[in-house]
């Protein structure tokens, strides 16, 4: 009688620990890519590239007047011009950690009164152009940029909001 007791009390309690075990491990791990962000990134690039390259190009309608054209301008360049200061995000979407990083900057720029601007790296070729130029090759990298466009700071990885906004506050210095 005293196995049987020990039975009906042991095992729903064994059953219950591998259960929460199992949960706890499920929610604490996070997907991770199979592929570095850089490799992803790059090969969504070169597959959009290849996709315009296959595509014919559209003729003009000739009837039609055309408006002057004004030369056109970076998110950057539009950024640094409304703020001498501005903190620009790397970011690749879908990740908790980048959306963590992208509050966290935001809130950093704010606190230093520097315009912020997120850039998507896998969105277009102008953004991963713009991450070669300053030589951004993971996400989330944070870059501080005063007018010019001149770079004083850049980190790779996580930077909590008191970070960022000193960093942006000594750029202005």
């Amino acid at each position: 009688m005293a196995s049987q007791l020990r039975l009906q009390v042991l095992l729903p309690v064994a059953v219950l620990a591998l259960l929460g075990l199992g949960v706890g491990a499920f929610a604490t791990t996070r997907n991770s890519p199979t592929t570095s962000n850089a490799d992803a990134i790059a090969a969504r690039i070169a597959a959009k590239q290849k996709a315009h390259e296959a595509k014919p190009a559209k003729p003009a309608k000739p009837n039609k007047p055309t408006k002057a054209q004004q030369p056109r301008t970076t998110a950057l360049e539009r950024a640094l011009n409304k703020h001498r200061i501005v903190v620009v995000l790397f970011y690749a979407p879908g990740d908790d950690y980048d959306t963590i990083q992208t509050r966290e900057t935001r809130a950093g720029a704010l606190a230093a009164n520097a315009g912020f601007l997120a850039l998507d790296a896998t969105k277009d070729a102008k953004v991963a152009s713009l991450a070669a130029r300053y030589d951004i090759r993971d996400a989330p990298a944070t870059v501080v940029f005063v007018r010019g466009p001149r770079v004083v700071y850049k980190l790779a990885g996580y930077m909590d909001r008191a970070a960022i906004a000193q960093a942006a506050a000594n750029a202005g210095r």
